[in-house]
């Protein structure tokens, strides 16, 4: 995982220039800039907040020839340690923010990535089209004088550009950008091209993969319930399997596992496959797992952390999964933030999240900032009362985002006819990265994180939309079946669906709480 920033300027004026950044240095690079790009806008705000993404290694890498600065941030999971931007054969430099699952890759994701270019330089849309993972990019290509970016299909990392005047900008994540430098969020699946010669940004026509489409056939008697139950457990197995092989080895047996942990039933799903999975590679007693669950102050309903039913419930469902997995060590760590706290940290959530500028996504966005932050305590496992503090070793983090889009677990489904919920589901899963990915990942990754999304993996995605009936997604029927008979989840299988917002207290904070979720932030 990384941060990408790319600028490029027919004007510029740079020298060719490469700076090292290692891990606790501090990153400064106006001295190295021309007189134009000293304390501007990408050297004092968007070089920072894409250092905080990659804490093990930052490089600034300036090009007379290309007109052109890359600033790239490493956090490093997979060897060899491989430093990014990174020049490939003299003819291409290369960002990449990211995990690859493909079968074929042994060690390092990035390291395969060369090796294709290197293999097959004027192939780089067809071998963009063969990554398997969650990503964002930038390849400038020298020789043919483009620049390519864009993200997976489904958006899971973060990415935004700015088309000037014979400039563009891509940035990972950029902040509340001012009037003159209108970032845009880059869309999902599409691969941007743009061509320095003419200034020129293409920026529809290459796709990585057709929209998704969920299927319209209907099971009424549930006669193939229990095969596509199979066939769910499967996929996501292998889903949630990859993402915990890919991890080099010595952070799985040093480095705890971490879920974004509100209790519920998808966050729970995620955590016995993780526990199966660490049962079949034999890990099961030297790895440890981290449920992370948040839970605000609220000066308005004047409830503690405690108080909170994403609180209430993690400890429930928490206890149950360490009495189902007693050879796994699984902590819950609470973490309270104090209203001083939160209004202490609103100002940079709210930067970090932009342009999303409405208050159900701050509240939702600061939600996940503290929970990745991961700052709390456990409690003592034979008095249960003992606070001991706790600050999250974990570096990966497992997400349940995408069930609800999946398999229909919105409150708002439940009474659509067939085909209004067929209609639903489609515009759901293909819209969100833009409704949650480029918020959640600006917020997590600012805590030096990288977060994975089994349920949004590919061949997750395919299998639900094109596999399982719609009458299986009402209510999130196909999960909980799946709960209940493969992962014996007991009483989780049948939680309901609850906002973060509402379940961690983190939304209507004050006391002036006619405000609405649709509101714009103040």
């Amino acid at each position: 995982m990384c941060g990408i920033f790319l600028l490029h300027d027919k004007n510029a004026g740079f020298n060719d220039t490469l700076r090292e950044f290692q891990e606790g240095e501090l990153v400064d690079v106006n001295g190295l800039l021309p007189a134009a790009y000293r304390n501007s806008y990408f050297s004092t705000k968007i070089i920072p907040l894409v250092a905080r993404r990659g804490p093990n290694y930052s490089s600034l890498r300036l090009s007379a020839a290309c007109n052109t600065m890359w600033f790239s941030s490493v956090l490093s999971l997979r060897q060899p340690f491989t430093p990014q931007s990174i020049s490939v054969g003299n003819r291409f430099i290369l960002q990449f923010n990211g995990e690859l699952y493909n079968a074929e890759i042994q060690f390092n994701d990035t390291q395969y990535i060369v090796s294709k270019l290197l293999a097959h330089p004027d192939d780089i849309v067809a071998i963009i089209r063969q990554w398997e993972g969650e990503f964002a990019f930038t390849i400038f290509d020298i020789l043919k004088q483009s620049i390519y970016f864009g993200r997976d299909s489904i958006g899971k990392r973060s990415l935004s550009y700015h088309h000037g005047n014979e400039t563009l900008s891509i940035a990972s994540v950029t902040g509340h950008s001012n009037d003159s430098l209108q970032y845009e969020n880059c869309l999902a699946g599409v691969i941007y091209k743009y061509d320095i010669a003419t200034s020129t940004l293409d920026s529809s026509s290459i796709t990585i993969q057709p929209a998704f489409s969920v299927t319209d056939k209907q099971d009424l008697e549930h006669l193939t319930l229990n095969d596509t139950v199979d066939q769910l457990y499967k996929t996501l197995a292998t889903a949630v399997g990859k993402r915990i092989d890919s991890i080099h080895p010595k952070h799985i047996e040093n480095s705890p596992i971490a879920i974004l942990f509100s209790g519920g039933l998808d966050c729970s799903v995620l955590v016995a496959l993780i526990c199966h999975h660490l049962i079949s590679i034999k890990k099961q007693n030297s790895s440890i797992i981290e449920l992370l669950n948040v839970a605000f102050e609220n000066p308005r309903t004047g409830l503690q952390p405690c108080d909170a039913p994403d609180r209430k419930l993690a400890i429930q469902s928490a206890t149950f999964l360490q009495n189902l997995f007693p050879t796994i060590t699984i902590h819950l760590v609470q973490i309270d933030v104090p209203y001083d706290m939160y209004l202490e940290s609103r100002p940079h959530v709210i930067d970090l999240m932009f342009p999303k500028q409405t208050e159900m996504e701050l509240s939702i966005a600061i939600a996940f900032y503290f929970a990745s932050r991961g700052e709390g305590f456990i409690t003592n496992s034979s008095t249960n009362d003992q606070k001991i503090p706790y600050k999250r070793h974990g570096i990966v983090l497992f997400s349940g985002l995408g069930a609800d889009e999946l398999y229909g677990g919105y409150h708002k489904f439940n009474n659509k006819s067939k085909d209004e919920l067929v209609i639903e589901l489609t515009k759901q899963i293909n819209n969100i990265h833009d409704r949650n990915l480029n918020r959640d990942d600006k917020v997590i990754a600012d805590n030096g994180v990288e977060v994975r999304y089994p349920f949004l993996d590919v061949d997750v995605i395919n299998f639900s939309t094109k596999s399982i009936p719609i009458t299986f997604k009402t209510n999130k029927l196909i999960l909980r079946e799946m709960a209940t008979q493969k992962l014996k989840l007991g009483f989780i299988a049948m939680e309901p669906k609850r906002a973060i917002q509402f379940g961690s207290k983190s939304a209507k904070m004050t006391k002036d709480g006619n405000k609405n979720g649709t509101d714009l932030l103040k």
